[in-house]
């Protein structure tokens, strides 16, 4: 049986009152739907933009994260940490390979007693080295908007915020994310109104970017 039987099956199911309706439907490999998006929808569409995040990526990263995934099998990356002083606990800090080239810093706290001593920079500083050193392209972190102090310590140490999300179990989070891979942050930079597209942006840029350059070059001529 093939493994996701089970979800093929459910897929019929929950879709037949299409067919039912009069369409007929029918399940694609990804290269073909792209390109009948291509030939029958792209037209009708707004063009996009995009750039290819992972061709940026220097070879040596590439190979470091080919390293990861193999050594991940079943079993990602986790890290879990108790930091003492003296036999007592200062700080416990942890975190995890999302996948994708991202680690996220999951779950820090420092004891009130060994506050407003740097504990929580270092913890952060051994993180940005450890990460880069492993080849992680990215660290993914989220807090609660009231938590100034580590937002303030993670906005220093060269995070960006990326997104707000209201979630029903956890509540408000802000999610930041630090980059690495400086063609990356220039991307995430560019999508923020910065006017700077380098070379690596342009050599990997897809989807109508062709259009949006010849529009660019067009207004110069005029």
């Amino acid at each position: 049986m093939e493994p996701w039987t089970f979800a093929r099956t459910a897929w019929d199911e929950h879709f037949q009152p299409l067919r039912d309706a009069g369409l007929t439907l029918e399940r694609v490999e990804q290269a073909v739907y792209w390109e009948t998006h291509d030939r029958a929808l792209r037209a009708h569409f707004p063009p996009e933009v995009f750039f290819d995040l992972r061709e940026l990526r220097p070879p040596e990263v590439k190979a470091a994260q080919a390293r990861i995934a193999e050594a991940r099998g079943g079993t990602p990356l986790y890290d879990f940490c108790v930091a003492r002083v003296g036999g007592e606990v200062a700080a416990m800090f942890s975190g995890h390979d999302k996948g994708d080239g991202t680690y996220r810093m999951w779950h820090t706290n420092i004891h009130p007693a060994h506050r407003r001593n740097g504990l929580y920079r270092k913890i952060l500083a051994g993180t940005i080295g450890y990460t880069r050193a492993l080849g992680f392209d990215a660290i993914a972190s989220d807090h609660a908007p009231g938590n100034n102090p580590v937002l303030i310590a993670k906005l220093g140490a060269g995070f960006r915020i990326v997104s707000l999300e209201i979630d029903p179990a956890a509540g408000v989070s802000i999610h930041l994310r630090y980059y690495h891979n400086p063609e990356h942050l220039a991307a995430y930079e560019l999508r923020c109104g910065l006017a700077r597209l380098t070379p690596g942006l342009r050599t990997h840029a897809f989807g109508a970017f062709a259009t949006l350059a010849a529009q660019f070059t067009d207004g110069a001529d005029a």
